[in-house]
């Protein structure tokens, strides 16, 4: 398959992924492609380029590469992603030492009382916020995979913690509420924060390969060539090519 054929392919799922709501089942991109007799690593390529596009890609484990093949009761495949758990480095367990002593004792408390108090509307969420706190350095600890600061972790699952306490009165059961919540904070804070590496290694990326193919037309100091020409050799559009051109600090 040439270039052009990949683009266009790649464009036809873009198509009916947006027409499903910017979700396509990961099944349906590697028979599209495999037909073309693309192997896994060029399919996981297209699932990343997919999802940096907003399209969810269902069945499809970022970490691993594989597909799941387990269906959640509405039908649909869910990724599942196994973390790696990583020991907390030296600069982290100090971290986490002086973060405990701010909090002192966090084991004194009678939650029952405290959620009956909170169902009654009394102001107790700072005291239930404390005695979550063994819980959230456990939560972040097994969710630890070493590329985010530890720190940052209990930070999220502390906001999680506090967003949940605003609705936890209504709940039947507050303690699996709150354990919930804290958790699924920190997965997309994670989930968000490698979306955004990725973004940036791709940006990364079109500025090397930008800058190299700019020097390859500019190498003779004689011509000189037009943001707009320059444009139009490289097959990019003016707008891209100045918002490129701007990170490289060569945007003259």
């Amino acid at each position: 398959m040439n270039i052009q054929e990949f683009q266009d392919k790649l464009k036809e799922i873009q198509t009916l992924a947006m027409k499903n709501g910017k979700q396509v089942q990961a099944e349906l991109v590697e028979q599209f492609f495999g037909e073309e007799g693309m192997d896994q690593e060029k399919l996981k390529k297209v699932f990343d380029f997919l999802e940096i596009q907003g399209i969810t890609v269902h069945g499809y484990s970022k970490k691993s590469g594989d597909f799941s093949k387990e269906f959640q009761s509405q039908g649909d495949i869910e990724p599942v992603e196994e973390v790696q758990q990583v020991p907390l480095t030296a600069e982290e367990e100090e971290y986490l030492s002086e973060y405990l002593e701010t909090f002192g004792e966090i084991d004194d408390f009678d939650r029952e009382q405290l959620f009956l108090a909170l169902r009654a509307g009394e102001d107790v969420k700072e005291r239930i916020l404390k005695s979550y706190q063994r819980e959230v350095v456990e939560i972040a600890r097994e969710l630890h995979s070493g590329e985010i600061f530890f720190g940052d972790l209990l930070q999220e699952g502390n906001m999680g913690l506090l967003m949940a306490l605003e609705q936890a009165a209504a709940q039947e059961e507050i303690h699996t509420w709150l354990m919930s919540e804290i958790r699924s904070t920190i997965r997309l804070f994670m989930e968000e924060q490698s979306q955004q590496k990725k973004e940036d290694d791709i940006l990364v990326e079109k500025v090397r390969n930008l800058e190299a193919k700019v020097k390859e037309l500019t190498e003779d100091e004689d011509v000189k060539y037009s943001v707009e020409e320059l444009a139009a050799f490289l097959d990019m559009d003016v707008e891209e090519m100045e918002s490129v051109l701007r990170l490289t600090g060569d945007d003259k």
